[in-house]
């Protein structure tokens, strides 16, 4: 179904779907797959307040990522995806528009034992399930499928963000590890850093994405302060 010509809630979705990222759209396309099949046995209004369990298992197994950084990585996820929200007009009876505001869920929960994670979707989600799910569906993740590391996602995202945007500024190391999910304590140490992150995340880029990047690092004194970064569309791709 062409966006232009969803209802004033559902298209609005779809277009709040594109400020996601690769991993959270993931999660919640699993979600909403996980909803419909729930719906073989309920109702769309008993969606309502159901907890939707996703397993790390399954999650690994649908998009090819290794089992063993999944329920981490879906755990991440949930987080973010939990900060998220969406503006949308709704109809009322005497056809005035409601101006609302919503999250893609309510709830998260986990269970570390049989490593899942539960979700309750907000009802404008369940609502617009079924345009969703279609929308999700061909979401074109081919181009990071082989990308089973975090850190490689968040930064594929931040250089394809950049890239649209014409722009290439010089990044900081604070802004590059945070957006790259790095906490405080992690890789300290710039050897550590660029070894098992940036140069490790640069090299599954460039070998399995549709993008070849390089960087210039500057130094403050004798601190490396930041990076600007090269950005090449491959052809054929």
């Amino acid at each position: 179904m062409a966006v232009t010509n969803l209802p004033v809630k559902e298209s609005a979705l779809i277009s709040a779907s594109y400020s996601l990222n690769l991993s959270e759209n993931r999660l919640l396309l699993l979600a909403l797959i996980t909803a419909k099949e729930l719906l073989h046995t309920t109702d769309l209004e008993h969606l309502l307040g159901k907890r939707i369990e996703l397993s790390a298992e399954r999650y690994a197994n649908m998009f090819d990522v290794p089992k063993k950084s999944a329920y981490c990585l879906m755990q991440d996820t949930c987080r973010s995806l939990f900060k998220r929200q969406f503006s949308y007009t709704e109809k009322a009876n005497n056809e005035s528009l409601w101006h609302r505001t919503s999250h893609w869920v309510i709830d998260i929960a986990y269970l570390n034992e049989t490593e899942t994670v539960a979700l309750n979707l907000t009802p404008a989600v369940i609502s617009s399930i079924d345009e969703l799910e279609q929308h999700l569906t061909s979401y074109d993740i081919r181009k990071v499928g082989s990308l089973s590391n975090a850190h490689t996602i968040c930064l594929y995202e931040l250089l394809t963000t950049l890239h649209r945007t014409g722009e290439t500024p010089r990044v900081s190391l604070e802004q590059l590890r945070d957006k790259l999910g790095i906490l405080e304590g992690e890789y300290k140490r710039m050897f550590d850093f660029k070894r098992q992150v940036l140069d490790y995340s640069i090299a599954q880029i460039n070998e399995h994405t549709d993008i070849q990047v390089s960087y210039e690092q500057h130094k403050k004194v004798r601190t490396i302060s930041g990076f600007t970064f090269k950005i090449e569309m491959k052809e054929n791709t």
